[in-house]
């Protein structure tokens, strides 16, 4: 049995706007990204990585080309179906944790399942051994507030891996942390994706941690390139 693609995305365009006005992030990009691999996608700011990971993440509908998630066409899907994809087979990181302050780091992470239909044990259950495997089990009881950013943000990798999903999309996951706690958030980071047997696509500007993941590609001038 042939296993399709986590990711598909199928000659992307985005554009904004209309006529001479008209700009034009990418054109025609084309990914594919399978379980188990960590891709990294480089570029400057304002070169379009965000755009293409909401893309990707069924946030934005591209301006041409077509997505499909585990082989199936989420392209043309309304709003409904979407999110119905998204809830159960994308997980997201951002650059900023954007964890709920009012709520726990286990209520955090118990939340999104929950809203997928979880019972509460089976939430529980899954978010302590999440937390615990990033070394959180000390801060189950802890709000935001009374964790260091290193903390927030495993707690936010947490939540996003809460609902196992597919495909996993991260947005400078480590960018707004130092950089010895970026290296040890990155290090734990690749070890649960790896375990999870998740696809994943992180946008990063560290060519360091970059090295360390399965592929690179680069997306510079609206033009997508894989590098060895």
């Amino acid at each position: 049995m042939i296993l399709k693609p986590a990711l598909q995305l199928i000659e992307i365009s985005r554009h904004y706007g209309k006529g001479e006005a008209q700009l034009r992030v990418f054109e025609k990009l084309s990914l594919e990204v399978h379980s188990g691999e960590v891709v990294a996608l480089l570029g400057q700011s304002g070169s379009g990585k965000s755009s293409l990971l909401h893309i990707a993440g069924l946030l934005e509908k591209p301006s041409d080309g077509r997505v499909l998630i585990a082989g199936q066409d989420c392209t043309d899907m309304d709003d409904t179906a979407r999110t119905r994809v998204r809830r159960i087979g994308v997980g997201f990181v951002y650059q900023f944790h954007h964890l709920l302050p009012e709520f726990s780091a286990l209520e955090n992470v118990v939340m999104p399942q929950l809203i997928a239909g979880a019972t509460k044990a089976e939430a529980e259950t899954r978010a302590r051994q999440l937390l615990d495997r990033l070394r959180l089990s000390h801060r189950l009881t802890h709000r935001p507030a009374e964790m260091s950013g290193g903390e927030q943000q495993r707690v936010a990798i947490c939540r996003a891996l809460a609902n196992r999903p597919l495909l996993l999309l991260a947005d400078e996951p480590t960018g707004n942390l130092d950089p010895e706690t970026a290296a040890l958030v990155h290090h734990e980071f690749m070890h649960l994706i790896k375990d999870e047997g998740l696809a994943a696509v992180i946008a990063t500007h560290n060519e360091e941690l970059a090295a360390k993941m399965t592929r690179i590609t680069r997306l510079k001038g609206g033009k997508l390139t894989e590098e060895t």
